[in-house]
């Protein structure tokens, strides 16, 4: 059986995973620009929780897992207050293809959706962090969300967050 309470932050939950073939998500993985910055604003500004950084050994475990072969990289695991995993990679091999992440619009696009307290303090928070707001700030007028407000922020590599909140 699915459980899902969108309006209480808490994640999809399987109350049985018999004869699934997914147990659980375990994490999303983020690939940023650098790493650290991103890391100390997820923990500084939004609460946060960080695992050291480390970098992948060499060798030919990360090219065989994303198939991009001398793939190098350094990660770090951060946890969100509701216990949500993001997986931050930073690549040094090979270059990137792109110095800005795609539009929300554009095939391959993703961003992470956060519950706050107050959408406008967190975007004030964000900004001295290099994130602007993308559009502007909505009011949700239907849907689990109604009553609350919700913006994207970006910052100038395009990592992109969702705000719903007050």
């Amino acid at each position: 059986m699915i459980h899902s309470d969108l309006t209480s932050g808490n994640p999809l939950e399987l109350s049985s995973t018999a004869g699934l073939p997914v147990r659980r998500l375990i994490h999303t993985g983020m690939t940023v620009h650098r790493l650290e910055p991103m890391m100390s604003f997820l923990v500084e500004v939004l609460g946060f929780t960080s695992e050291p950084v480390r970098q992948i050994p060499p060798g030919p475990t990360l090219p065989t897992i994303t198939g991009i072969a001398d793939a190098a990289a350094r990660v770090v695991m951060v946890t969100s207050p509701c216990g949500a995993v993001v997986e931050l990679l930073e690549y040094s091999a090979p270059e990137s293809a792109t110095m800005r992440a795609p539009r929300p619009c554009d095939i391959g696009a993703a961003h992470l959706a956060l519950d706050v307290e107050s959408v406008q303090d967190v975007i004030d928070r964000a900004a001295a962090w290099g994130f602007d707001v993308a559009g502007g700030i909505q009011p949700l007028t239907g849907g689990p969300f109604a009553g609350r407000r919700v913006a994207y922020i970006r910052d100038a590599q395009g990592f992109t967050l969702e705000l719903i909140g007050g």
